[in-house]
């Protein structure tokens, strides 16, 4: 048995049946453009009631002339004597739910102006073959009808250089690590990727998830060691998405967090590329939540201030460090772990209290995930006892952390 291919010419249809199975036979092919003949002894259902039908029992008088006979009456007596008979008067069968009196399937289609795409799954799970087709029809670009009439000039001028159209890219949040985390939109978005440019911090579940031929490169960067630069990072998407393919540029937590969104993004709007950003968990609220730690808790913070211990070339950021003397928020700090010494030595040195609840929060959203709990003078001890990736946690609402739940393991250190 073989899948129909898309017939150039329309065809002459007789379709057997009026009930549901043969309504959405119907449906599939009237959008073909073919020539559709219903014959059926009585309608069941309601699609049919303002249709012309040759309302009587099949015959095979009925047969003449057609291309193409769909039973979909459910017989499968009726089946075996059209698979008998059809070599014989030279017409292609489908017989619904029946796969062995079949010459070809029915896929599910997506139809975009001149291009078609049918899905199969040999008649194992309908359903599931519709799902691959919404994935389709979601990769497919907007506003396509120019470029098909476009490549179809082309092709008439005798132009064989023909190049894709539609590239896209999209800077996808993946959250702290695990698949579970994942928004729907990314969760949609991931699987509809021919091109994805990783991150360091991208977990490996979500890694798991893209299609088995998407090309996967890792672009990571790590304290010292970046693989690209960002200045080459843009250009490989640019490249891509100008090839016309469908690229995600995949970061770890939200992109709008320390992820680089605005120098992609922009440098790609700049250049005519489309580019959709998809939000994701941010390990800043993913991470306190695991802990146990409420950065906004009433009483104790008026509210959360985030920022990066790391700025380019690996340099130390302690611009933040002096509000700490007289600041009544919860300070959230990235990319702290390696420079615990030296926030312990500036808070010194500007006269910050070493008594500051503090709380490392490592390897979020992870098996291995550990949250350290101590004061600001005790952060070199506190980095001892976990792993990077983690964030940093300073301000009074740390020390109610003992009274919530939280995942994975932690440690309180003796204070005082």
């Amino acid at each position: 048995m073989n899948i129909l291919p898309v017939a150039l010419t329309p065809k002459k249809v007789l379709l057997i049946g009026a009930g549901k199975a043969a309504a959405l036979k119907a449906k599939s092919v009237r959008a073909s453009d073919c020539a559709l003949t219903i014959v059926a002894k009585e309608i069941t259902d309601a699609f049919f009631e303002d249709k012309e039908i040759i309302k009587e029992a099949f015959s095979f008088a009925h047969l003449a002339d057609h291309d193409v006979v769909i039973n979909a009456t459910g017989d499968e007596s009726l089946s075996k004597l059209l698979w008998e008979s059809r070599k014989g008067r030279g017409f292609l069968l489908n017989c619904v739910d029946m796969p062995k009196y079949c010459d070809f399937y029915f896929g599910a289609v997506v139809k975009d102006h001149d291009l078609c795409v049918s899905v199969s799954t040999g008649g194992a799970s309908p359903k599931y073959a519709q799902f691959i087709r919404g994935l389709i029809a979601a990769v497919l670009p907007k506003q396509s009808k120019k470029f098909y009439e476009n490549i179809k000039a082309k092709r008439e001028r005798g132009d064989t250089n023909i190049h894709p159209d539609g590239g896209k890219v999209l800077l996808i949040g993946c959250g702290p690590g695990s698949a579970d985390n994942l928004t729907i939109k990314a969760l949609k978005a991931l699987s509809s990727l021919q091109i994805a440019m990783i991150d360091a911090l991208v977990g490996k579940e979500v890694i798991e998830l893209l299609p088995k031929n998407c090309i996967k490169i890792d672009v990571s960067k790590t304290k010292g060691c970046h693989k690209f630069l960002q200045d080459e990072i843009n250009e490989m998407l640019l490249k891509y998405a100008k090839d016309g393919l469908r690229v995600g540029r995949l970061k770890g937590g939200d992109p709008a967090v320390f992820g680089r969104v605005y120098e992609e993004a922009a440098f790609l709007s700049a250049e005519g590329v489309q580019v959709e950003m998809i939000n994701g968990v941010s390990s800043v609220f993913a991470g306190c939540l695991a802990g146990g730690v409420t950065p906004t808790l009433r009483g104790f913070s008026a509210g959360a201030l985030i920022v990066s211990a790391h700025l380019r070339e690996s340099k130390f950021n302690d611009d933040w460090v002096e509000l700490l003397k007289s600041f009544s928020y919860t300070v959230i700090v990235l990319m702290a772990y390696s420079f615990a010494d030296k926030i312990v030595k500036k808070a010194k040195e500007v006269g910050v209290s070493s008594d500051i609840p503090t709380a490392f929060i490592s390897k979020i959203d992870s098996p291995e995930q550990t949250t350290v709990i101590g004061t600001l003078g005790q952060l070199e001890e506190m980095a001892k006892l976990c792993d990077k990736p983690a964030i940093l946690v300073i301000g009074e609402a740390v020390s109610q952390a003992s009274k919530m739940p939280c995942s994975g393991k932690r440690i309180f250190l003796k204070t005082g």
